[in-house]
């Protein structure tokens, strides 16, 4: 997101302290991780579906219940934000404006080092994304009869496709949060807990590589890379969204 296009965003989502023209991921990678309140979006999001079928009262009633976010929305100018009709934002913009983790400074919480979160998305196979190619190159070690070896993998394949696509139409029956003001495409998310959870299924030993994995040694990176990441979510005691660069 660069050029005419940040500023595209950035008109529309302009903020006090909040410069979403600031955000970790805003320079270049194709995928970007970025902190949020992951409980608040599970919130959210059946909320923003009802007032996208008319029913404007579960968006209401998550605004009256948050006097935090309905604070941060009317420090950006919104003088009701509780009516959904009155927020000039298509849904991934007021989705990712009402979640994503601010310091008291008002800057995005970071997810570790730099470096880490750039890898996880500008992996050199597929569409750039280390987390599609842990989905398509994972697989369970065969323990004899451990079946739990064999849930774990079946729970760290369901938080990761969530990460990567929870918020896509194969998942929730439309594509609103992917075509997003100025290329804005939130692919999925998770939260605190979650995020944890899976930092501590990746770094147990109930998968493997599949025989085919197309890069030597791509898993071992994908996922000590996906791993720093996740700890440091685990530290901040956040959530993330994971979202994609046109």
């Amino acid at each position: 997101m660069n050029g005419s296009n940040a500023r595209s965003y950035h008109t529309s989502a302009k903020a006090a302290n909040m410069d979403l023209d600031t955000l970790d991921g805003a320079t270049s990678p194709f995928i970007t991780l970025d902190a949020c309140d992951g409980d608040l979006a599970r919130l959210i999001l059946p909320a923003l579906d009802a007032s996208a079928a008319g029913d404007n009262q579960p968006w209401s009633d998550v605004l009256n219940s948050s006097p935090s976010l309905m604070k941060r929305l009317k420090e950006q100018g919104l003088k009701t934000p509780e009516i959904r009709t009155n927020i000039p934002w298509d849904d991934p913009t007021l989705l990712f404006t009402s979640c994503v983790a601010l310091t008291k400074e008002g800057q995005t919480v970071p997810l570790g080092d730099v470096k880490a979160r750039e890898r996880v998305g500008r992996f050199p196979h597929g569409d750039g994304s280390s987390i599609s190619y842990m989905i398509a190159h994972m697989r369970p070690i065969n323990h004899g009869s451990a079946i739990s070896q064999r849930m774990g993998m079946d729970e760290i394949l369901t938080l990761l496709e969530q990460l990567n696509s929870g918020l896509s139409d194969q998942h929730i029956g439309n594509h609103r949060y992917n075509e997003g003001t100025a290329g804005l495409d939130i692919r999925g998310y998770l939260t605190a807990e979650e995020a944890a959870s899976l930092r501590r299924g990746l770094a147990g030993r109930g998968w493997s590589v599949t025989a085919d994995e197309p890069i030597d040694g791509g898993m071992r990176d994908a996922s000590k890379n996906l791993i720093a990441v996740l700890r440091a979510a685990e530290r901040r005691e956040v959530g993330m969204f994971l979202r994609s660069h046109a």
